[in-house]
């Protein structure tokens, strides 16, 4: 049965988790609706997943965060809402994936960039427009140049223009894009391909990707420790590559037995 949470419903189908956020008419975030986002995304529903997909109501995924919570008075909290999000997005075990359509501007695009993966349909919109209000979009500000690299980071937020989903691609802000009304399905296949995976495999490279040190050798030393200090000593360590050998498909108990 759905769960819902405020103005969240969280879905179970299986293995998968299904978020999604509904305030009319395009999902704008103010501060109640990031707090029941953190609140789902902490629930055993989501953390106990082998795919979490996360998505916006009515085909939008967010216009952004409410102008007003960016008023004296308001930002502080709303600060903490948001990054109550950010933690919690990052606190779950399994990958997220992102079903982008519509506007996905501002908070949201920021929102968006702490998922694993991200599917949008041809006619979704990017971008963060907070510089033609005066302000800048925190999270963006600080890490969105490792994801698009400097220079278009500066670009997108200096000039605060509105992106298209394939620039978007282009330009490494979303994993991938698709004809409209085949988001869906193709989020599913993709959830469908993960949930083929080991999920403890799945969970410590995540860990790995998210957490990489700044060197390569930094990183190196941490994806080593992790793959052989805790992934080779899980039951099942070798079944996957046992059956490569076997010629065989492999066979995952649903804990790692």
């Amino acid at each position: 049965m759905p769960v819902e949470r405020g103005t969240v419903r969280v879905d179970r189908t299986g293995v998968r988790a299904t978020v999604e956020w509904s305030r009319p008419p395009v999902n704008v975030f103010d501060i109640a609706l990031l707090d029941d986002l953190a609140s789902a995304l902490r629930s055993e529903t989501v953390r106990s997943a082998h795919t979490v997909v996360l998505r916006g109501a009515n085909h939008r995924w967010s216009a952004g965060f409410a102008v007003e919570d960016h008023l004296a008075g308001r930002v502080r909290p709303m600060f903490r809402a948001f990054r109550g999000v950010l933690e919690a997005l990052g606190e779950v075990p399994a990958p997220t994936l992102g079903q982008v359509e519509g506007p996905c501007l501002g908070g949201g695009l920021e929102i968006l960039s702490a998922c694993d993966l991200a599917v949008a349909s041809a006619s979704a919109t990017f971008g963060q427009p907070e510089i033609r209000l005066g302000v800048f979009p925190p999270l963006a500000a600080a890490s969105l140049d490792r994801t698009v690299g400097p220079k278009r980071a500066a670009e997108i937020l200096l000039l605060g223009e509105t992106l298209s989903a394939t620039r978007a691609e282009e330009v490494g802000l979303i994993s991938r894009v698709v004809p409209d009304l085949t988001t869906e399905d193709e989020v599913m296949r993709t959830a469908e391909r993960l949930e083929g995976f080991r999920p403890e495999a799945l969970v410590l490279l995540k860990r790995v990707i998210r957490e990489a040190p700044a060197t390569l050798g930094g990183r190196l030393d941490r994806a080593e420790r992790v793959y052989l200090e805790e992934l080779m000593e899980l039951p099942q360590a070798e079944e996957g590559l046992r059956a490569f050998l076997e010629k065989r498909e492999p066979v995952w108990s649903a804990h790692g037995e």
